[in-house]
């Protein structure tokens, strides 16, 4: 009896040796000012002494902009046009977004330049015409001359800087999917017809969200035919961001271009893309009431109004 009870312990210590070494990947929490295990434990519904062995017996009292493990999940595992990558450090996942090392996403997408600021405590990543600032122990990130808020905290982790893989990723024009199904991150750099639809979806959504739906497809035209047009550049994302004569599109300047689509934004681009046209060739839309210039009403030709929005050719 004695002997089956070693072995039954033997397997026990054994099997969550095994469980233990196989769940390598955390939910995190930053910690806020304010933060007490105790309180942290209650938001998670976890126990304070799961906590405490998770975390090497942490004191109660925490540092604010401390990352602690929340719960171990399955490996978060990461593949970019379809193969497999393996990051030094193990990603992790806080408020639903997966977080990666800085360097491994870099080299992923083949950035140009990684900096690193001391005196600001600022990673800084370059790719062609982008810059990406993102300051340790913010929420804020900085793309050229935007500010935009993110979802949770830039941080350290085991000696590496961890940034969201998501937000860099398409901030670089990759498309990004997520397998709930077996914690993988699915980054595709190559598909143009993807970020054709990454960009004229956000765009219809932040210049037409509260527009009707015929509305939304308008505004998704007039970029196509800006694309079109030897007037503006031939890209959809270059006709976005054009700035040869200032911003063309306030959302390109204050941020609110990378926000998430909605559904309906999402179909109008597609059906855009489609061929699905209903404001014929025109290159421009304004809000009358809200417009800063006369200079589109004085200058170019009246076609017809959805809503809120004149379109002009």
């Amino acid at each position: 009896m004695k002997k089956i009870t070693i072995i039954l312990i033997s397997l026990f210590i054994l099997i969550n040796t095994q469980t233990s070494s196989l769940a390598t990947s955390y939910v995190m929490h930053t910690v806020n000012k304010g933060d007490t295990l105790w309180n942290i434990s209650k938001d998670f519904n976890i126990d304070i002494d799961k906590l405490k062995n998770l975390n090497d017996d942490v004191e109660n009292k925490l540092s604010p902009n401390k990352l602690i493990k929340i719960k171990p999940i399955s490996n978060i595992s990461i593949k970019v046009n379809n193969k497999l990558l393996n990051p030094d450090k193990r990603p992790y996942l806080e408020n639903d977004r997966t977080f990666v090392p800085i360097r491994f996403i870099a080299e992923a997408l083949n950035v140009d330049e990684i900096i690193w600021k001391s005196n600001s405590k600022t990673a800084i990543l370059k790719k062609d015409d982008k810059i990406i600032k993102l300051p340790i122990g913010s929420k804020t990130a900085r793309v050229n001359n935007t500010y935009i808020k993110l979802d949770s905290y830039i941080n350290i982790y085991e000696g590496r800087t961890f940034v969201p893989v998501r937000f860099v990723s398409e901030i670089f024009d990759c498309m990004v999917g997520w397998n709930q199904i077996n914690y993988t991150v699915l980054i595709d750099t190559t598909n143009d017809y993807n970020k054709d639809l990454y960009w004229l979806s956000r765009i219809v959504h932040a210049e037409a969200s509260a527009e009707p739906f015929e509305g939304k497809l308008a505004v998704a035209n007039v970029i196509l035919n800006r694309k079109k047009s030897p007037d503006f550049p031939n890209t959809i994302k270059g006709v976005i961001f054009d700035t040869k004569y200032g911003y063309q599109y306030t959302p390109a300047y204050n941020g609110t271009i990378y926000n998430n689509p909605s559904s309906e934004s999402v179909q109008a681009a597609k059906l855009a893309l489609e061929g699905k046209n209903n404001i014929s060739t025109c290159l421009y839309f304004l809000n009358p009431r809200k417009a800063d210039s006369n200079w589109i009403i004085e200058n170019k030709t009246f076609y017809k109004r959805i809503s809120l929005h004149d379109f002009y050719k």
